[in-house]
């Protein structure tokens, strides 16, 4: 079974307010994430690490879900959730995508068996420049952008967030380099992160 951590405790600061309360159609961010992965029976535990505000709003409305208080920073977040993790493996995910679809939930799944970690990955096809220093042109075909969720062996990633002493881009760079296997499968073009007003418009 697989432990679910939404982390939703971030300040939106490129927004301007809480992105995870903005509605879409009829919901709010963070409860149209949450519902992506319910009607999924692989789900041992949902545990979401947020603030007072969205608790107070969620909490009433889904039943049989954990709710901790977020730590200063995503990484920290994190840590805190792993703390109720006792399921053999844990994925996590940001409250701020709400269109991840069950085909990418289960294709994790099927992909974790004999693996440490599997992340969602997008190729790019935009023209890729370094602006650090003199500006240099880099081959896009050695790079990749990451998605959540991100799933993992989770004695793995409870071992590495013991002594998280910074704030990780996200989950896989906590376990990157120490010898675990980690592989990539394709994410999903219409699995954005809500950042900017015009991500809600789009």
């Amino acid at each position: 079974m697989i432990d679910l951590i939404i982390v939703a405790n971030g300040k939106s600061s490129r927004f301007g307010k809480n992105k995870l309360l903005e509605k879409i159609n009829s919901q709010t961010v963070i409860e149209k994430t949450i519902e992506c992965f319910l009607e999924n029976k692989n789900f041992n535990k949902i545990i979401i690490v947020t603030n007072n505000e969205i608790e107070n709003i969620l909490k009433s409305k889904f039943f049989n879900i954990k709710f901790l208080k977020g730590g200063k920073t995503r990484s920290l977040s994190v840590k805190k959730g792993l703390q109720l993790v006792d399921s053999e493996f844990v994925m996590v995910h940001d409250g701020a995508r709400p269109f991840v679809n069950n085909k990418l939930i289960e294709n994790l799944i099927s992909s974790i068996k004999q693996n440490d970690a599997v992340v969602p990955v997008l190729k790019i096809t935009s023209c890729l420049k370094r602006t650090i220093g003199e500006l240099i042109t880099q081959n896009r075909d050695e790079f990749v952008v990451s998605q959540t969720p991100q799933l993992f062996k989770a004695s793995a990633l409870k071992k590495e967030y013991k002594n998280v002493d910074q704030d990780w881009y996200d989950d896989c760079q906590a376990i990157e380099n120490k010898g675990y296997k980690i592989i990539t499968i394709d994410g999903d073009n219409e699995n954005i992160k809500i950042t900017y007003k015009s991500d809600i418009k789009r």
